[in-house]
């Protein structure tokens, strides 16, 4: 049986920029050669060619309806942080899931950043096994020239920057912490 992976998105965006993308609707994924490439390039049980139709965005009618639904639903221990003094936004959450096709529309929703954020190199998500030792990576998305990548050669953490993993797993324990502060224990 597989374990939920965590996803953590880190990108430099301005506060006007944020709000405007958290009003707008969500954006339809289009079929490309990027995510042809990424499809293609995971290891998944029974994979079938990816198609338009398998292309989905969420059933919100904006992207703060997203978070709101993701925080709401406590098992996924989700947030939505925003540095003003670093203008960053960190959204991720701890246990997001371990199927790739239940993972699109999350790719579809971070992808559609593309248009508001600033450009800078520190622009990036990643889906992996936080709590579980593996080092394999389901996605890594970075931000390059204006367009959000999906990369296909990321397949395990040694094939990421090694200072976004470190600060990944920081911020990630960070956040365990904080939740674990707040946890009814039986």
């Amino acid at each position: 049986m597989s374990e939920l992976s965590s996803l953590y998105c880190k990108v430099k965006i301005t506060k006007p920029q944020l709000e405007k993308f958290l009003s707008s609707p969500l954006e339809e994924p289009q079929l490309n050669e990027n995510w042809l490439h990424f499809w293609e390039s995971r290891r998944m049980y029974s994979k079938s060619v990816l198609t338009q139709d398998d292309l989905y965005t969420y059933k919100d009618s904006n992207n703060q309806e997203v978070i709101n639904g993701w925080i709401d639903y406590r098992e996924a221990m989700a947030f939505s942080d925003y540095d003003e003094t670093e203008e960053e936004w960190h959204w991720g959450m701890m246990f997001f899931s371990e199927n790739y096709v239940e993972m699109i529309p999350m790719f579809a929703f971070i992808i559609s950043l593309e248009k508001y954020v600033s450009e800078s190199a520190e622009n990036k998500a990643i889906v992996f096994p936080f709590f579980w030792g593996d080092d394999d990576v389901n996605a890594y998305i970075f931000f390059e020239n204006g367009n959000a990548v999906l990369s296909p050669k990321v397949q395990t953490l040694k094939d990421v920057d090694s200072n976004f993993v470190e600060q990944t797993k920081a911020f990630l324990n960070r956040k365990w912490e904080e939740f674990s502060k707040n946890m009814e224990w039986d």
